[in-house]
């Protein structure tokens, strides 16, 4: 069972490193493109060396990093999508789920700063739920 949470945090980190450098590749900011684009790959050959270094560098904390770096990620997908729903005026449920969105990235900023606090809270918040 270790094998396979080893391999599935792998998996996630290089998820989560290759979607950032798509995120780079597509955001459109000149000082990005002018550092990022300077030959044709160079983002995806940095995700993968960036996604070696983190597996070997940080194993401490590593399945957190990644998740938190994901949760930073999922607003620059859901919130184009989510646009077109939302009202002019009032309230709609949708607005909940925009809500939950950010909040996920502001843990997800936090997260990828003291992903033990992260752990230490999570075990707290499943530790007093068993009791």
């Amino acid at each position: 069972m270790d094998n396979v949470k080893k391999i599935s945090t792998w998996i996630l980190v290089v998820v989560a490193w290759f979607w950032t450098a798509h995120e780079c590749n597509t955001i459109g900011i000149d000082v990005f493109d002018m550092l990022l684009k300077r030959f044709p790959g160079q983002l995806w050959i940095m995700a993968a060396v960036l996604s070696y270094l983190t597996i070997i560098w940080m194993p401490n904390n590593l399945l957190t990093r990644a998740i938190m770096g994901i949760f930073m990620l999922i607003p620059a997908e859901a919130l184009p999508l989510l646009r077109p729903h939302l009202p002019e005026s009032g309230f709609a449920p949708i607005q909940i789920v925009v809500a939950i969105i950010y909040i996920l990235a502001t843990i997800g900023m936090y997260g990828m700063f003291y992903p033990w606090r992260i752990e230490a809270a999570l075990k707290f918040i499943f530790r007093r739920g068993s009791r």
